[in-house]
């Protein structure tokens, strides 16, 4: 166990050790805690991103759903370098919006209504420019304009 933890970092060190510790001595003491999920009404999503984080300035995405209480889907992916924030996050929901339509499609298929999915947001710009869409536009996110109308589109045929 504690070589497979390890294989993430190449050269470990004490400071390593101790982190590892601490994970051993949690699970050590929540080995009695179990896992539940419980069915909701409809998907949950937090889609998020972080800019420019990798050495090589490229950003992050981290994509959630819960279906009641825990989450059902999660992934995370580096993404291509993007020119900032916004764009990094307009890219993450960009990259889920697959997933989104895929789980909507799929509990219609068994017969379940989802009127409305939720997403989460928490970048400023991104939540204006897409609710007032270009009125929040300028020639600095004129590369957004593609992806922006994309999912806008996908949004609009759902309902």
């Amino acid at each position: 166990m504690v070589a497979f933890l390890f294989t993430r970092v190449q050269t470990p060190d004490k400071d390593d050790y101790k982190k590892l510790t601490k994970v051993m001595q949690y699970l050590d003491c929540t080995n009695g805690l179990t896992l539940r999920i419980e069915p909701g009404d409809s998907p949950q999503w937090w889609v998020d991103s972080s800019y420019a984080i990798h050495h090589d300035m490229c950003s992050h995405s981290g994509i959630i759903m819960m279906l009641g209480k825990g989450v059902t889907y999660s992934t995370s992916c580096k993404q291509k370098k993007t020119k900032s924030s916004t764009e990094a996050e307009l890219v993450a929901i960009y990259d889920a919006m697959g997933q989104v339509l895929w789980t909507r499609n799929f509990l219609a298929a068994q017969g379940i209504a989802v009127p409305t999915m939720t997403k989460y947001q928490d970048n400023k710009s991104k939540i204006l420019l897409a609710e007032n869409g270009t009125t929040s536009s300028s020639k600095r996110t004129k590369h957004l304009i593609v992806r922006y109308f994309c999912v806008m589109d996908k949004i609009k045929k759902v309902k």
